[in-house]
């Protein structure tokens, strides 16, 4: 039987892994939060790096108003229900993104590799990296 602590600290390395994954494809996880004590739930915001790269370039210019912010996508797992669903939100100068749009929401059995490899594919096809 698996201990507790190990199935907790799998639960992290599996998203850790992921954001490792995206990060590759240039792709910044900017939070991730992982909840494993709440049926596995965890919540990531996701952008393009090159977007990421042009805001900060854009808040440090002369002219920092005139920054574009990049698009977030946030994906969240409900592991109660079993339910994949992904917003996405422009980011507004000087703002956090706070204009979610429903993109996408599905079913599945259950998370683990499976989940996490759909949501890596899910988002390098979103951003088209």
């Amino acid at each position: 039987m698996e201990r507790p602590s190990q199935n907790a600290a799998d639960f992290v390395r599996q998203l850790a892994e992921l954001t490792f994954r995206l990060a590759a494809k240039d792709i910044v996880v900017a939070s991730l939060h992982a909840d494993w004590s709440s049926f596995g739930c965890w919540q990531l915001l996701a952008q393009k790096g090159a977007d990421a790269v042009r805001y900060a370039e854009g808040l440090r210019s002369s002219n920092p108003l005139q920054a574009v912010g990049p698009e977030v996508v946030r994906v969240f797992w409900d592991g109660r229900d079993c339910v994949l669903s992904a917003q996405a939100s422009p980011t507004r100068f000087c703002s956090a993104p706070n204009e979610w749009k429903e993109e996408y929401s599905k079913g599945f059995e259950q998370g683990g590799d499976d989940l996490l490899r759909f949501v890596e594919d899910y988002l390098t096809k979103r951003f088209g990296v």
